[in-house]
């Protein structure tokens, strides 16, 4: 049985390995934002692909990413070599992210549709095949690192913080920076190139940080089982996480609220320019307080976590995000927000904005130390530790961000009858309510689906003290027979 090697000198994981184990995070962080924010934007808007096109590509790679994530999970699992299973992973990944990455954003002028559409998939896929090289182990890794309760809260806690942080500043440097209103803002293209050359350095600087301040770890992280890579061990592996109850409430509330992010992120920018009608300088301020928030979330989900315990916490945390990010739209359908840009209507969004990064980071953090309690929980029920795996399926619909959300998105768009050449003019006022309309009932249907999940999760901090207990008396039994 594989099991977490001890030793007296190994190194404690002190707040600076946490913070710079973190930072690796920052390259999810602005991928995520750019594919959800600026993808659909760029290639509609920009570049003059429909918007069901741009979503199509997007959803085939949902699908490639439904055949990679799984399998390279279950290899990482299984890796043996002098770096670990993980950290090879994770060095390989570095340069490719980046250099994907920059190639997504700079596609070659005068592209028919059908060779615009070819290099939108090709760039998509080695982008998520190569993160998903580094996303992966990089996830496994935290459990291996730290098994108490709470202090797998505060690791995840850094992981959050830097992706999310990440993220909304790099929105911001694209708002202010990179794709100003005088150069055509963001449906014009000649920014997108600095943006592009900005997101590859940050990703690639923070995948090496996270590798390298985690590799003296290696010796005492878990060593696989000395037994070769077969197609059946894959599907052995596959079944006895999917037996484990947590496990598939996990992986369902990653789907259900990755489509509901999804689809949120792919309407962002939409729902800022044309259904509130504020501009960029507008749209990098409440992006900026959003980061507020990240930070302030970051210090209130291990407090949580502590004092009512992660599901409660999550519950509670979930429910007030809901409510925080509908209501605003609600009010603006049933007329009680004046029509237009209004300062009223803008304050309102500043507050809401630094809710919902707060809300966001709690319930992010606590969803996926909840996940990384499931670890042992599956350990004690099949003997087998496959944080790789587990990881990698929820992973999967973890990417449905930019995947099924943003297919979402675009029907959304084509439903209401988005006109392709909108630009900065604005739209009719019948589209933009129609945009609100279309996407409330959407969100609230899943987002009532998650809440319903979450409930139902059944490991705590008892639970979870039991497993350790139990893990820890099979591996002395096992020492003794040694």
């Amino acid at each position: 049985m594989a099991g977490i090697a001890t030793s007296p000198a190994r190194p404690n994981v002190g707040w600076l390995t946490t913070l710079l184990y973190g930072i690796g995070a920052a390259s999810t962080g602005v991928k995520m934002r750019a594919l959800s924010s600026f993808l659909l934007i760029f290639y509609n808007q920009s570049l003059g692909l429909a918007p069901t096109t741009v979503a199509l590509a997007i959803s085939i790679i949902t699908v490639f990413d439904a055949v990679v994530d799984p399998l390279t999970g279950f290899a990482s699992d299984r890796l043996r070599s002098r770096w670990g299973r993980r950290h090879p992973f994770m060095y390989a990944a570095a340069l490719p992210v980046a250099g994907a990455f920059y190639l997504l954003w700079n596609p070659p002028n005068g592209l028919s549709d059908g060779a615009l559409f070819a290099w939108l998939l090709v760039c998509l896929m080695a982008l998520r095949l190569f993160d998903t090289f580094f996303e992966l182990p990089s996830l496994a890794l935290g459990p291996e690192l730290v098994q108490d309760y709470d202090g797998r809260t505060v690791l995840v806690s850094s992981r959050i913080f830097f992706r999310t942080m990440a993220g909304v500043l790099f929105a911001v440097a694209a708002f202010q920076i990179f794709l100003p209103e005088s150069g055509g803002g963001v449906t014009g293209r000649e920014g997108y190139r600095s943006f592009a050359i900005a997101g590859s350095a940050v990703m690639f600087a923070s995948i090496l940080t996270s590798a390298i301040a985690t590799h003296r770890f290696i010796p005492w992280l878990a060593k696989p089982e000395p037994k070769p890579l077969s197609s059946l061990s894959f599907f052995a592996d596959v079944w006895r996480l999917l037996r484990n109850r947590p496990a598939r409430i996990m992986l369902a509330v990653g789907m259900l609220v990755a489509i509901v992010n999804g689809a949120r992120s792919g309407l962002e920018i939409y729902f800022g320019l044309y259904f509130w009608a504020l501009d960029q300088a507008q749209l990098a301020i409440i992006t900026a307080v959003t980061a507020a928030g990240t930070l302030l979330g970051a210090v209130v989900a291990p407090q949580l976590s502590r004092r009512l315990g992660k599901r409660l916490g999550v519950l509670c945390g979930y429910v007030g995000a809901i409510a925080v990010s509908l209501l605003p739209i609600l009010a603006r359908l049933a007329g009680w927000l004046p029509p237009g840009r209004s300062q009223i209507t803008f304050s309102i969004l500043v507050g809401q904005a630094l809710c919902q990064g707060l809300l966001y980071v709690v319930t992010a953090v606590l969803m996926n130390a909840m996940l990384a309690d499931v670890v042992e929980d599956v350990e004690v029920e099949s003997g087998r530790r496959a944080e790789g795996l587990l990881f990698s399926a929820d992973a999967f619909f973890s990417k449905a961000v930019s995947g099924l959300g943003v297919l979402i998105a675009g029907g959304v768009l084509a439903l209401v009858g988005f006109p392709k050449d909108a630009r900065l003019q604005g739209v009719a006022p019948e589209v933009a309510w129609n945009l609100g309309a279309a996407f409330l009932p959407l969100t609230l249907v899943f987002s009532l689906a998650v809440i319903f999940l979450l409930a139902a999760f059944p490991i705590d901090r008892h639970r979870h003290a039991a497993n350790l207990a139990e893990l820890g008396a099979r591996r002395a039994a096992d020492d003794r027979k040694d």
